[in-house]
């Protein structure tokens, strides 16, 4: 019976896995429970990275340091979809850090830093610092104006960086007594060109590691109300063996998940980076870039001011001096690397729930607020000094957060140790964290199976009609756009047929 559910992919992956090994020793197996997005939130960061590695690799064959604001003006007017694959690689960028940002913020909020996975944490963490850096750098490439002038505020406000670390800048910044370009064009540029590069093969192989540590423990198990309950999925033999949720499912299975959050990724980028050209007009027939090019004497008279996900940081520059900025910022992300061992060693705390982990929750909760407020000010005060009063600010979100946030959970812990793990589960009211209710296998009604059947064959047409419209666009600079658009259209349309498929057979 169990030979006959397989499908002829899992035959295939299972002639690889007795030939190499590759999948059995590298991939483990997932439990029914956790097909749901929200446990996949971490494949949407690594199809986000493939995708700025593609279309990265496609801008670099135009790219030219030595004069990078004309290269960068060719590729989006001269090059036939030049000015998607801009917009495409822009967006991307920002997609990636928003989901990367995502992704930490539930790992925190359902305790997924917890022992054994303390180290995961940690080179997550690293990542998202790599992946900071990553986006500082290739900011700077186009050199209009904004990005270069804020570029060289943010290097010159990092040199005071204590430590040792604004030598080490000042070391990997510093530039040989060599004649200048002919254009007039900073030689930094080249260096950060480079380290672009070099930065993403960090990434590559951080994010390598990531994914190893993560198959080591495998899926976080859902909240328990047990204080001192193992964290590894392996340690319920009786689960895995009796409840249908908890069944392991065949790895098909995970890489049509895999596919879906892909799909939906690539489909979100191309929709957005169509809708929302990234500083690009379309001015009758020609494509033209709108960012003005670098000068000094502009950049003299235009405010600095950074990407917005660097814009909590370019707060801290704003408030107090550059030197206490910079131990502030180094604070905020010694503790948010650190942040497992403070939970387990500092706070004490028993239980992965976020009820019974209230100075955890507490001090999250002020990271994120301050994170907002800082953001904002910064962005709604370019060229203008805040002074003390937002660090004091900052301050006092932390101190409402813990006056709030800790009494309160410490209140309803009674009832989530009174009442058991259903009677107050936040973590299923977040959407998080708890295993589905159901327990009994799924069979669809007929009328149910007839809309599923009718919505597939409706998504198929319109997947024909979208790609025969595609054909008809000729204009590979007019209508380039429109083009991403509709493929944008058909990665989602694509993404929903690979789910109902994926999903065939839950809970057998």
């Amino acid at each position: 019976m169990e030979q006959e559910e397989r499908t002829w992919l899992d035959k295939v992956l299972q002639w690889l896995d007795d030939r190499t090994g590759l999948y059995g020793h590298t991939l483990r197996q997932a439990p029914r429970y956790a097909y749901r997005l929200d446990f996949w939130l971490g494949s949407f960061v690594l199809a986000s990275f493939l995708f700025e590695v593609f279309t990265g690799m496609l801008i670099a064959l135009y790219y030219v340091p030595a004069d990078p604001y004309a290269s960068t003006s060719y590729l989006i007017s001269n090059v036939p979809l030049g000015a998607l694959l801009f917009s495409l690689h822009s967006w991307g960028a920002y997609a990636m850090i928003f989901l990367l940002i995502v992704h930490m913020t539930r790992n925190f909020l359902v305790g997924a830093y917890r022992k054994p996975r303390e180290i995961m944490w940690v080179v997550g963490t690293l990542l998202a610092g790599l992946t900071l850096t990553e986006a500082y750098l290739g900011y700077s490439l186009p050199y209009n104006l904004i990005s270069w002038t804020a570029t060289t505020t943010g290097l010159n406000l990092f040199t005071y960086m204590p430590f040792g670390l604004s030598n080490l800048i000042a070391a990997m910044t510093l530039l040989p007594q060599l004649p200048g370009i002919a254009s007039g064009v900073d030689p930094l540029v080249d260096r950060f060109f480079i380290f672009h590069w070099i930065v993403g093969a960090l990434i590559a192989m951080v994010l390598g590691l990531h994914l190893y540590i993560f198959e080591k423990h495998g899926i976080t198990p859902p909240l328990s109300k047990a204080k001192d309950r193992s964290e590894l999925i392996d340690d319920y033999p009786e689960k895995l063996r009796n409840d249908p949720n908890w069944k392991l499912q065949p790895l098909t299975r995970t890489f049509g998940i895999i596919v879906v959050t892909f799909l939906m990724t690539f489909g979100a980028i191309f929709l957005i980076s169509s809708a929302f050209p990234f500083q690009i007009a379309i001015d009758g027939a020609t494509v033209k870039y709108i960012m003005p090019e670098y000068n000094p004497a502009l950049a003299a008279q235009t405010p600095p001011i950074p990407d917005w996900y660097f814009l909590f940081i370019y707060f801290f520059y704003k408030s107090v001096s550059p030197s206490n900025a910079s131990m502030i910022f180094l604070a905020w992300g010694a503790v948010t690397v650190l942040f497992p061992f403070i939970d387990q060693y500092v706070f004490r705390h028993k239980s992965p729930h976020p009820v019974m982990r209230p100075a955890s929750m507490a001090l999250g909760t002020g990271f994120i607020i301050s994170f907002i407020v800082n953001s904002v000010w910064a962005y709604v005060t370019p060229g203008r000094d805040i002074g003390p009063i937002g660090v004091e600010v900052d301050g006092a979100a932390f101190l409402a957060s813990f006056l709030v946030v800790f009494p309160t959970l410490r209140l309803l812990q009674g009832r989530v140790q009174e009442g058991g793990e259903d009677s107050f589960n936040l973590g299923k009211r977040l959407g998080f964290a708890n295993s589905l209710q159901q327990t009994q296998e799924i069979s669809l009604s007929r009328p149910v199976s007839l809309t599923v059947d009718l919505s597939i064959l409706f998504t198929l047409g319109l997947i024909a009609y979208t790609s025969a419209k595609m054909l008809t666009l000729t204009n590979l600079f007019l209508d380039q756009f429109q083009l991403g658009l509709l493929a944008g259209i058909n990665m989602f349309l694509l993404s929903y047929l690979v789910l109902i498929y994926t999903l065939k057979g839950d809970g057998k």
